[in-house]
C-alpha cells in the first residue's frame, strides 16, 4: 500500500509538514503566551482610571475661567428728601412727591385755589381723590410757611360767589343771601352761627375765608 504522501515530490512534502506546524503553532499560541505572560485584570480599567486622574490634576491647578456674565446693578442716586410750602407749590413741586402725579396736582392747586388758600396742612387730605395712604406718606414733606388767605365779605358777594367756595356751596351761599336781605348786614363773622344750617363744626371752617367789612353809605 503506497504512503499517503508518495505522490508529493520530497520538497512539496517538506512545505505540508512546515505548514502544518505553523497551523498548530498559531493554534496554541495565546495559550502558552496568556501562560506564560498571564494579562491583568482590569487592567484597561485602571489605564482609563490613571487617565482621569491626571486631567483632574490639571484641572486643579490650571486657574478657573468663568464663563458666565457678571450681573452689575447700577444703583441710581438717591434724591434728597425735599419739603414744601403747599400755599406756593406748583404742579412740578407736587408731582415730585411720591404718589403724586399731574391729576392729582392739579387737584390739589384747584382746591387751593378755589378756598383761598390753605390755612392747615390738614386741608389737603380733602382733595377730591386722594387717598388717605397717599397723605399720609406725603405729609412729612409738607410745610405751611406764610398764610395769606382770600376771603369772602358776607356784606358784598353775592350768591354765586359764595356758592363757588368748597366750605359754602349752594345752599349756604343762598341762605347767606337770604339772612342778610332780612337782617341787615353782618356785624361779624360769627353772625353766620345764627343761620340754622351752621353748626359749630362748620363755622370752625368757614371763618377763616369771611370778613365783615362795612358796606358804603
Amino acid at each position: 500500500m503506497k504512503h499517503p504522501f508518495s505522490h508529493f515530490t520530497a520538497l512539496e512534502r517538506r512545505g505540508i509538514i512546515v505548514l502544518m506546524l505553523l497551523t498548530i503553532i498559531s493554534m496554541y499560541t495565546p495559550a502558552i503566551v496568556n501562560h506564560y505572560f498571564p494579562l491583568k485584570t482590569g487592567t484597561d480599567t485602571c489605564f482609563a482610571r490613571d487617565i482621569a486622574d491626571f486631567q483632574a490634576a490639571l484641572k486643579k491647578d490650571t486657574p478657573k475661567q468663568h464663563t458666565s456674565k457678571q450681573h452689575i446693578t447700577f444703583s441710581r442716586p438717591r434724591q434728597s428728601v425735599i419739603t414744601i410750602d403747599i400755599n406756593k407749590a406748583d404742579s412740578a413741586a407736587w408731582e415730585s412727591l411720591k404718589g403724586i402725579g399731574p391729576v392729582l396736582a392739579a387737584r390739589i392747586i384747584r382746591f387751593r385755589d378755589k378756598l383761598g388758600g390753605f390755612y392747615a396742612i390738614a386741608q389737603i387730605r380733602e382733595t377730591y381723590g386722594l387717598p388717605d395712604s397717599t397723605f399720609n406718606k406725603i405729609q412729612p414733606y409738607l410745610r405751611l410757611n406764610a398764610v395769606s388767605l382770600k376771603k369772602l365779605d358776607l356784606n358784598t358777594a353775592d350768591e354765586q360767589t359764595l356758592a363757588q367756595h368748597p366750605y359754602i356751596r349752594y345752599k349756604l351761599a343762598r341762605l347767606i343771601v337770604l339772612y342778610r336781605n332780612n337782617n341787615g348786614p353782618f356785624s361779624q363773622p360769627s353772625d353766620l352761627l345764627g343761620i340754622p344750617l351752621v353748626d359749630d363744626s362748620i363755622y370752625r371752617k368757614i371763618e377763616h375765608y369771611i370778613k365783615t367789612a362795612k358796606p358804603p353809605i
